[in-house]
């Protein structure tokens, strides 16, 4: 992306040198084209600007959602789904079975799950 920068900030220098060359040529539509390269080279500059912060962006998201461990949130789909109690299972807690209250810290959904032994 670097690249494309540097070759539009190359190109928009070449039209500076054209835009001081044609100072002498007193060709009006060369002024007119050379006036309108440059500010469509310039847009294109800001466009990529925009779109390299919006990449970064998108990439810092991207590993804030790979790097969250947790179960899925049967509600949000957010793996944020995270243990907040273990007891005993009160009808299969003599078998060795557990009971597990889990919540969702972004919608806030709760539920319980047996876990075997």
């Amino acid at each position: 992306m670097a690249d494309v920068i540097t070759t539009v900030s190359t190109a928009i220098s070449l039209a500076t040198r054209l835009r001081e060359i044609g100072k002498n040529i007193e060709d009006a539509e060369f002024k007119n084209l050379l006036a309108d390269l440059s500010l469509e080279l310039a847009d294109a500059k800001l466009k990529i600007a925009d779109l390299i912060a919006e990449n970064a962006s998108l990439k810092e998201k991207l590993d804030e959602v790979t790097s969250v461990t947790g179960e899925k949130c049967p509600s949000c789909n957010n793996r944020i789904f995270k243990i907040i109690s273990t007891r005993p299972h009160p009808t299969f807690g003599r078998l060795g079975a557990k009971e597990r209250e889990y919540k969702c810290s972004v919608c806030g959904f709760e539920e319980s799950k047996m876990v075997e032994p």
